[in-house]
């Protein structure tokens, strides 16, 4: 889904047939009455290629503001608007007319005063609150909408009475026509006579450019690559293969070996890209293909093309990609190269992640430098190669005690960076460059060591002195960008497990900001990233933890414990459940942090919560993690899940445990953390953990602080109505699994009080907390799950039927209606009629 505007390029692919109804969809946007289109037809029918070629022909003072419909977004309330919701600082969970009152907002802060048109693709997969706003902002003439679907059914209803009222167009897609179809196979550039004819090809696929498409390439003998290479001019093969041997060549350099229309035809059929501005570069548009051409070519023709190259172009001139894929190429030709021009393209190759090239770089190049050892130490750690990583690193640390002075400021602050990367952050003794601080004068030198000293230590468990340095890298203006960003993002973490949580989220939002900014490297990326999950997820912003980790490409399996790390503590343990359960928990060296111990915890602990029938996960003793992986924050919740999962059968051991890790981790001032142990000791009647939390709680902002507020004074006092607004704050913050527990000790409580409209209020916070984390989630999942019987059974409720009437209805007994109907309430966590009205008034939202 996009939620922002958007520009009118479009994508280059030819469009074959539908002239009349595109002319009819323009004609239609030329109206000024008419409020939008209604573009119906089946999957793959070509709805956005027209949707595309129509916005190619409208006014370019209009604002085109994309939408695209999912599976996620059908699930979610206001799903296609989430980011353009969240950008603004609102949550999904506005109600109708609120909804309609801030999008509209948004909609015209976006549009500034220009006619806007709402474009939506895949309709068909929109939420109900969705499309009502989108046809109210339509029919009150505030937006235009473009809207792609394969049918009309509810509720796409709700766009499609725009149309019965005469206020929109319809124009149904039922494919292109033979002739279209013809075009279409020749425009592919493939002969008839390798393939059935097109008469046969446009009946087997009923005029759906899709499978038309598929049927062509399916059927085809030729591989992907030749079919790419068919749509160019035979005499522009030279071309096409020079620049998949580079990957990325200087246009001022192309325009030596082809003609400058020739480089726009490649381009305009789709082949190549080329940038723009100065130092514009050409590349293959898509990468695949560009690797197929280059395995495809023989070493004598990859030579060929070489000399021919080496003939107009000076290497001097190259830079960054196109350095590195000159280097490459003649490399792999036995070609040498200047130790300058592998030192530049080994370390662009390291700075896009490209480790394993960066160190197969370096191999082939013959040469022996400190520099290329460097480079090559980076790219063996981040491999996983540590202890080639070490050996290389203790040579290059070996020359530099032997002879400082004959190093750079520049490669001594990267060979302490990469020494700190290299040890256990719990021993920081270990380090043997601690006297290179001193010679480096330049603030980027510093400024690199000391942002990596910071994470060095906050990963050590050295908060102050993390926050100190961090503090003072992201203040220094004269400093790289690159360093200030990755120090900006540990000193929000640093201050969000400080506690204090709004001054780190501001630092971590700076820092997200930062990271649009171009010339980044890997470095800055897999540095600053992790950041933004872990002061989220402390901070109980659990939509942000979520798709906190979307700019990092290394790690996979990162990502996925996250999602149920985040699951786990806002309820969806069966989900939680079954990611871990499908994590490899071995460890894998190539991870960004260790994951193997807190998805062992976090899988025990959700299996203890789902009752399901899980063993307990061991350490993996063969294949131990690296201590230079060791995170202080990851040692922490591994340990708060184990006792979690722990008091569920021995409450009394694991409030001691828990107690104490909370003091290890205030005397480093950690008082967020400190929070969150506390809170769970104090739950379970740990006194010491009681009479300590107020201090704590006092000590950190934002939702925690709230949070931990309510239960110390909840805690304290042993206040029933204070028991309850304590539930409501975990509510509130999102931690399902404590709202459930304290929900239970209020409802508990109020019956041994006798205090009836208490248990019932407690009842009813715990039979919503209890239906998430048995199914997940509220609304149309948890009713999916019931059986077409149970669904009629609650329509009835609803309605306000008796039992002896929806027996009536349904021809069964009042007594098998009244046994079906107690088995809803212990699956639904309801008490009564009343609190399942309640239940189903919740699921639609009323």
């Amino acid at each position: 889904m996009q939620g922002y505007p958007a520009s009118h390029s479009t994508s280059s692919r030819q469009i074959f047939g539908y002239e009349s109804e595109l002319s009819t969809v323009v004609g239609s946007f030329a109206d000024p009455a008419c409020c939008g289109v209604l573009l119906v037809g089946p999957a793959g029918v070509g709805k956005t290629t027209v949707i595309n070629a129509t916005l190619a022909r409208l006014d370019p003072a209009a604002t085109i503001i994309r939408f695209r419909g999912s599976e996620n977004a059908l699930k979610r309330n206001l799903g296609i608007f989430q980011i353009l919701l969240s950008q603004s600082g609102f949550g999904p969970s506005l109600v109708p007319g609120r909804a309609l009152t801030v999008l509209a907002g948004l909609l015209a802060q976006r549009t500034e005063g220009a006619d806007a048109i709402v474009v939506l693709d895949n309709a068909d997969l929109v939420d109900d609150h969705s499309l009502s706003v989108l046809a109210q902002l339509a029919e009150t003439g505030r937006v235009r909408l473009l809207v792609a679907a394969e049918s009309v059914r509810p509720p796409l209803d709700l766009i499609a009475n725009l149309w019965i009222a005469g206020r929109m167009s319809r124009v149904d897609l039922e494919g292109i026509d033979e002739a279209a179809a013809t075009a279409m196979i020749n425009g592919l550039g493939l002969l008839e006579a390798e393939l059935r004819s097109p008469t046969e090809l446009y009946e087997f696929s009923h005029g759906n450019p899709r499978l038309l498409e598929r049927l062509i390439y399916d059927g085809r003998r030729h591989s992907g690559t030749e079919r790419t290479t068919a749509r160019a001019d035979p005499r522009h093969r030279d071309l096409i293969e020079t620049i998949s041997l580079m990957d990325a060549i200087p246009y001022d350099s192309l325009v030596h070996l082809a003609d400058p229309s020739d480089l726009d035809s490649l381009a305009e059929i789709g082949l190549l890209t080329i940038t723009r501005g100065r130092r514009a570069v050409v590349t293959m548009r898509e990468p695949v293909v560009s690797e197929n051409i280059r395995a495809a070519i023989r070493p004598s023709r990859s030579l060929q093309l070489f000399k021919q190259f080496q003939r107009v172009a000076d290497p001097e001139q190259l830079r960054d990609r196109t350095l590195f894929g000159f280097v490459r190429w003649a490399l792999s030709l036995g070609e040498p190269q200047s130790v300058e021009h592998v030192v530049s393209a080994a370390g662009w190759a390291n700075a896009q992640g490209s480790y394993s090239v960066a160190a197969d770089l370096i191999r082939t190049s013959g040469h022996e430098e400190e520099r290329l050892a460097l480079e090559l130490c980076r790219a063996e750690r981040a491999l996983g190669n540590f202890r080639s990583a070490r050996k290389i690193l203790d040579r290059l640390i070996d020359a530099a005690v032997e002879r400082p002075s004959t190093m750079s400021a520049e490669f001594l602050s990267r060979l302490a960076s990469i020494e700190l990367r290299l040890i256990d952050p719990r021993h920081p003794e270990l380090s043997r460059t601690e006297w290179v601080r001193e010679r480096l004068s330049h603030p980027s030198d510093r400024g690199r060591l000391d942002a990596t000293r910071a994470k060095f230590e906050l990963k050590g468990g050295r908060l102050e002195a993390s926050r100190r340095l961090a503090e003072s890298v992201y203040r220094d203006h004269a400093c790289s960008v690159r360093h200030r960003l990755r120090a900006c993002a540990f000193l929000g973490i640093a201050e969000v497990m400080a506690g204090r949580i709004e001054t780190g989220l501001s630092y971590i939002e700076q820092a997200r900001l930062m990271l649009q900014l171009p010339g980044l490297t890997s470095f800055e990326i897999e540095d600053a990233v992790p950041q933004f999950f872990t002061a989220y997820y402390i901070a109980g912003e659990w939509d942000r933890a979520r798709h906190s980790l979307s700019g990092l490409k290394s790690s996979r399996r990162l990502k996925e414990l996250t999602g149920a790390l985040v699951d786990l503590r806002v309820g969806k343990v069966s989900s939680a459940h079954r990611s871990l359960d499908a994590l490899c928990l071995s460890f894998n060296a190539i991870d960004v942090v260790d994951l193997t111990v807190i998805a062992r915890s976090a899988l025990n602990c959700a299996a203890m919560f789902t009752g399901l029938a899980t063993p307990i996960v061991g350490l993996d003793e063969e294949n131990p993690a690296d201590g230079s992986l060791h995170s202080w924050w990851s040692a922490f919740e591994t340990q708060l899940l184990d006792l979690q999962t722990l008091a569920q059968n021995s409450p009394l051991s694991a409030a001691e445990q828990l107690y104490s890790l909370g003091e290890a981790y205030e005397r480093s001032d950690a008082h967020g953390l400190t929070a969150l142990a506390w809170i769970e000791a104090a739950r379970l009647g740990h006194r010491p953990a009681t009479a300590s939390l107020p201090r704590v709680a006092g000590l950190v902002d934002g939702g925690l602080g709230r949070l931990a507020r309510s239960v110390a004074h909840a805690m304290a006092t042993e206040d029933l109505a204070a028991l309850i607004a304590a539930a409501r704050e975990a509510d509130t913050f999102g931690t399902v699994l404590l709202c459930s527990q304290l929900a239970k000790s209020a409802r508990d409580q109020a019956i041994a009080e006798n205090d009836g409209a208490a248990a019932k209020e407690a009842r009813l916070i715990l039979g919503r907390t209890l239906r998430i984390i048995d199914f997940n989630a509220d609304g149309g999942q948890l009713r999916a799950s019931l059986t077409q019987l149970e669904r009629d059974l609650i329509d009835g409720i609803d309605a306000g039927s008796t039992s002896a009437a929806l027996g009536k209805e349904l021809h069964l007994s009042v007594r098998t209606v009244e046994w079906h109907l107690g088995r809803i309430y212990r699956r639904l966590h309801v008490a009564n009629r009343q609190e399942l009205r309640e239940v189903v008034r919740a699921w639609k939202g009323l």
